[in-house]
């Protein structure tokens, strides 16, 4: 028996008597002994080199997440709970394992910058940042293969431009529509392939790859009608984004929902008093109070003056609101705030929605 079998098997043996312990050993740990017990003696010092730099960079808990996204870019489906095998199935070789650690050392710098807004490269690359930061609040990262390859095969300019189509794609799909997001992996995974095998020349004709997930304008806006977004946890920051969106909208002028003071304001308050009732019946309440259009940007003073007052109190309030959105309030409810008045604003967001994050292509 080979030298290199007889390490791999021990290494086994190791893990497997671990297990059996009751210690917990992650997927990155699996992952690794199965690695390096590949790797040629020769080549595991640099191996383990390279290893701890992928660790470094994206953090030891993410590796398999960019072993996994590494792997769609040829792969048509990894699921995370099979990783192993395929890996298993696929590096073989100690050649297969020295180039897959050498790709994933240069693709970690990627992944880690897609997933930070403040990485070095958005200083240099102005123009994508907005695009990261957008991915991040969206919480989407199923186009990380195709990101990977663009990176390296077009220019920066075509990355730019395919970080805001997949931003379009993933505000559509995921945010309003609320598809079914394994469909976005294939898709990634075909698109990601055409750019490589150079099917696909620049962002326009990549679009025609990904049309099948683009959500078409009128399904667009008939699921942004009535959609609500929680705005406590992790989703306040998105609900916080779609708003500075549409003030930047209506105003012309920036409104950076990253820096921005502005706070989430709710026009039915999220705990209202009686004053309320005749409108807004308790059994009606929690089902609209966190829909887009009750909802708006009101500065930290006045939101904490008005809190869970009357529309009347609340309408003083938003006059006085330097935010463009807030104002306009009161154009279509003057005197009463009412479900109807609710449905016909979030209605009218309908079209600028549709607007700000459409194709560059369609």
């Amino acid at each position: 028996m080979a030298r290199t079998t007889l390490h791999a098997l021990n290494a086994y043996t190791v893990f497997e008597t671990l297990n059996a312990r009751g210690l917990e050993l992650t997927t990155t740990d699996l992952l690794k002994n199965y690695l390096f017990a590949k790797a040629s003696s020769s080549d595991r010092p640099s191996m383990l080199r390279r290893w701890q730099r992928i660790a470094a960079t994206v953090g030891q808990q993410n590796v398999p997440e960019l072993l996994r996204y590494h792997m769609l870019c040829e792969e048509p489906k990894v699921r995370s709970r099979r990783l192993f095998k395929l890996v298993r199935d696929r590096y073989r070789s100690p050649r297969d394992v020295y180039d897959l650690l050498t790709v994933l050392e240069s693709r970690a710098e990627v992944f880690a910058a897609v997933k930070d807004p403040a990485h070095g490269y958005w200083v240099e690359i102005r123009d994508a940042r907005r695009y990261v930061t957008e991915l991040n609040v969206f919480r989407v990262t199923q186009m990380m293969p195709l990101l990977f390859v663009v990176w390296e095969e077009w220019p920066e300019r075509d990355f730019v431009r395919t970080s805001k189509l997949v931003c379009t794609l993933a505000f559509r799909y995921t945010v309003v529509s609320r598809q079914n997001p394994n469909d976005l992996e294939s898709a990634y995974h075909r698109a990601s392939k055409a750019v490589k095998d150079g099917a696909v020349q620049g962002p326009g004709e990549l679009f025609e790859v990904l049309q099948g997930i683009y959500v078409s304008d009128e399904r667009t806006a008939t699921d942004f009608t009535f959609l609500s977004i929680p705005t406590r946890g992790p989703r306040k920051r998105l609900v916080k984004y779609i708003l500075a969106r549409l003030e930047e909208d209506r105003s012309g002028k920036p409104c950076d929902p990253e820096t921005d003071p502005g706070t989430i304001e709710h026009i039915l308050p999220e705990n209202p008093g009686a004053a309320w009732e005749d409108d807004f019946p308790p059994g009606s309440q929690d089902a609209v109070v966190n829909r887009i259009g009750n909802l708006t940007l009101l500065e930290a003073g006045l939101n904490r003056e008005v809190a869970n007052a009357g529309y009347a109190d609340k309408a003083q309030a938003y006059a006085r609101s330097r935010y463009s959105l807030t104002r306009a309030v009161l154009e279509m409810a003057p005197e009463d705030w009412t479900p109807a008045r609710l449905d016909a604003r979030q209605r009218r967001f309908e079209d600028r929605v549709v607007h700000l994050w459409r194709a560059d292509f369609a």
